[in-house]
């Protein structure tokens, strides 16, 4: 399904009704320089953001970005190094927090504030070799703030197989399984993005709870490690589906591996709606996660665009502030309101 766009004077007439559309981000890395002068809070509030998922690089120390826009690892790193890595990272963004006195989202009420338009943070990571291989750590990452967690990235781990390494695991391993278990009791949303086929089909049957997979696309016809093309980040139809029949969310990726501009990528959601429902599809944005060329944007004006855009098509207005934030906060919501652990 694509929504055909309105001209350019049907554009302008969705501004004001835009403005009024709040803003939800499964998945960024703004300003995550952290000797960056930059106000994220006056970057997020003028732009109508009121919910983000700020993600931590939990391999970020390890990996090397190449000039193609791919991406090296350069050290395996035990896991000591991980976590070390980890809690430095975090103190990061916790100064960051403090300094402009950014909110927490760590319980359910906060997500009905980022609704009503009150900017809230999810701590969240990429990958969780910091777990060390012991489940209770989580308890710790979990005081520390943390509510979403991407079980991989692009060092390989100790919980699944990733995308861009041939498998070596089978999939989800046993710890893995603990892993997913342990987040279901504890109200962390877990985000399955880098995971293979395999792995998310495996996770999706543990799992008590609907999962995510924050940031990419939806490709009809599988991939994995060997693909050459620009879909083998992206998660399988077969396994969107299973994922929003169980309650959970993709975010679409607006990156130019998959997308020339931003009406492509709304053209894109309307594709994912038709696929998977529009109650399962959210903006992943992957912010400044993306090499410059691969980027169709490098701040949250571009998706206020988007919104706009949206809005101009022939897209419900009820579908757009599913697809801009409502179905990321939901399914949070639901995550943390299943928490049963102290």
């Amino acid at each position: 399904m694509r929504w055909l766009l309105a001209p350019l004077a049907a554009l302008a007439s969705s501004n004001a009704l835009a403005d009024a559309l709040w803003i939800a981000d499964t998945h960024s890395h703004s300003a995550m320089r952290f000797n960056d002068s930059s106000c994220l809070r006056c970057e997020l509030t003028q732009s109508g953001v009121s919910l983000l998922s700020w993600a931590l690089v939990a391999d970020g120390p390890f990996i090397q970005r190449m000039p193609n826009g791919g991406i090296q690892v350069n050290f395996k790193a035990n896991p000591e190094q991980f976590r070390d890595a980890f809690n430095r990272m975090l103190k990061g963004m916790q100064r960051r927090i403090q300094m402009e006195n950014l909110q927490l989202a760590l319980h359910a009420d906060d997500i009905d504030r980022a609704l009503q338009g009150e900017l809230r943070i999810v701590l969240s990571t990429e990958g969780a070799q910091y777990l060390g291989g012991d489940p209770q750590h989580l308890e710790v990452v979990y005081a520390q703030g943390v509510r979403q967690i991407g079980l991989g990235h692009f060092v390989e781990g100790d919980l699944l197989d990733i995308r861009t390494e041939a498998p070596k695991l089978g999939g989800l391993s046993e710890l893995g399984r603990e892993v997913i278990r342990r987040c279901n009791a504890m109200g962390i949303l877990v985000d399955l993005a880098h995971s293979t086929d395999q792995a998310v089909a495996q996770a999706l049957e543990v799992s008590q709870q609907p999962m995510l997979w924050s940031h990419s696309a939806i490709t009809r016809q599988a991939t994995d490690w060997r693909s050459r093309s620009n879909h083998v980040m992206s998660i399988s139809l077969a396994n969107a589906k299973v994922l929003a029949q169980r309650g959970g969310v993709v975010g679409i990726w607006p990156s130019r591996f998959n997308f020339d501009d931003p009406r492509a990528y709304v053209a894109a959601l309307g594709d994912a709606v038709a696929m998977i429902g529009e109650d399962h599809v959210a903006f992943g944005t992957d912010m400044q996660g993306l090499a410059p060329a691969s980027t169709m944007m490098t701040n949250y004006s571009g998706m206020r665009e988007v919104v706009n855009l949206m809005l101009a098509s022939n897209m419900p207005e009820k579908m757009v502030r599913k697809l801009s934030g409502e179905n990321y906060a939901r399914l949070l919501k639901t995550v943390m309101q299943a928490r049963s652990v102290s």
